[in-house]
């Protein structure tokens, strides 16, 4: 296959799973056999074409009389690609894009009899792009679905939460390149060797990154060409998720439950400052788990045990010094980094995810020794699934009671409740929820 291609391939997948891109990404056969350029093409315009898919296919139904060929996947995945090298890309010439989309429909029996439309419509984007508007601002909602690119039941919800001005940062954040941070390991490299092999790719954040530990790459890079990467010296991993496990605090002897583990960032900084302990990673899925060993092998983490455990069923008796719950939820705080979350969600997952939330959380609380310590996290900027949970939680649970976070933590990243709330539009950095709850 060539790039466009794999670009297909991959969209194609992600349309009936779209928890597989980030493993696809990687691991991908076809990603594999390409070249580092070609590799970099096929990142840019998944991900691209996810970010802006509402706003590209308002581009390609404004052309169309009729619309019954939207309803026809394969052809909308080949206009998407199309219309995102067109409109957001400079370097692919115009009559190359309209002459591959053509070659790609007629390879196709679902898709050879529209060869031509495609033609036709693509070459209408790129003469008349300029004329096409953006809805009307007197429904406000709907201009800002169609200019930004989220789901309607998604803006509605943060307009009435978070009102016009901090909505519109929030949407315009999530449609940003999302920048990529290296996680030096605490242990094994020193911090003054990592940066002067890091210096020519990355910028060290300071003073908001935990322990020191995080670099921002300056690069356009895929995973396999960092040298550091892939000799184990670092992890990828956004500073927010740093800033989870300093709540926790672990503690060098400690005997740690990760209990939602994959794909094994965390788990492994908590092996790390667990010097002589133990990390349980657990993950009820056998492919995201094998994410977490392949984490602990390349770092060379000895103290992790993985575990193919059903989060909300206790499967340990009491006795964890610390436990992590890095619950499943609706990413609404990543979707600068997870755009294909948009499109897979709605309020019903919510309310779903909040009662999933639940049992979790109650399982991971049998498994806490007296006087341990429980974080129970998210990436949700969503109250039902962060403060609201905690709150019921609490007032089941009566011998938990919530901790103020540990010094380490600058105050810009606790709310006035005691909880870390770390904000896309605030920050600028992956949303992220934490309570730290004592076991008394």
């Amino acid at each position: 296959m060539n790039a466009r291609l794999v670009v297909l391939h991959l969209l194609k997948i992600v349309d009936g799973d779209p928890m597989a891109l980030d493993h696809l990404m990687t691991h991908d056969v076809n990603m594999a056999r390409l070249d580092h350029r070609d590799r970099s093409f096929v990142f840019e315009t998944v991900y691209g074409i996810l970010r802006n898919r509402l706003r590209l296919d308002h581009y390609i139904t404004h052309f169309l009389q009729d619309k019954k060929p939207t309803r026809n996947k394969d052809l909308m995945r080949i206009l998407r690609l199309g219309a995102y090298q067109a409109l957001y890309m400079d370097k692919v010439p115009h009559h190359a894009i309209v002459n591959e989309a053509v070659n790609q429909a007629k390879e196709s029996i679902k898709t050879r009899h529209l060869a031509g439309l495609a033609n036709a419509l693509l070459r209408n984007i790129i003469a008349k792009h300029r004329e096409v508007k953006l809805p009307d601002a007197s429904d406000l909602v709907a201009r800002l679905t169609i200019e930004f690119s989220h789901p309607e039941w998604l803006v509605k919800r943060w307009l009435d939460r978070l009102g016009l001005a901090k909505t519109k940062r929030l949407l315009a954040f999530n449609n940003e390149r999302p920048d990529i941070f290296l996680r030096r390991k605490v242990r094994g490299i020193s911090k003054q060797q990592f940066e002067t092999d890091a210096k020519a790719i990355c910028t060290p954040l300071t003073p908001t990154g935990f322990m020191n530990l995080y670099y921002k790459l300056d690069k356009s890079m895929t995973a396999d060409g960092i040298a550091l990467l892939r000799e184990g010296w670092c992890a990828i991993q956004a500073p927010s998720s740093g800033w989870v496990v300093a709540l926790l605090e672990p503690q060098p002897n400690d005997r740690i439950l990760d209990l939602c583990s994959a794909p094994g960032g965390k788990t492994a900084l908590m092996a790390e400052l667990a010097t002589s302990g133990t990390v349980v990673a657990c993950d009820n899925r056998a492919r995201r788990l094998a994410d977490v060993a392949e984490t602990k092998q390349r770092l060379k983490l000895s103290n992790v045990r993985l575990c193919a455990v059903n989060g909300a069923v206790p499967a340990f008796k009491g006795g964890f010094d610390r436990v992590l719950v890095d619950a499943p939820c609706s990413a609404t705080g990543v979707l600068n980094h997870h755009p294909e979350a948009r499109w897979t969600k709605s309020t019903d997952d919510i309310a779903r995810l909040s009662e999933l939330q639940s049992r979790i959380i109650r399982a991971a609380s049998l498994q806490v020794r007296p006087g341990g310590v429980l974080v129970y996290a998210t990436c949700s900027l969503e109250a039902e699934e962060n403060e609201l949970l905690v709150q019921a939680f609490l007032k089941e649970a009566r011998q938990f009671a919530l901790e103020k976070p540990p010094a380490s933590i600058p105050t810009k990243f606790v709310d006035l409740d005691g909880y870390l709330r770390i904000l896309p539009h605030e920050h600028g950095m992956d949303g992220m929820f934490a309570a730290r709850l004592r076991r008394t």
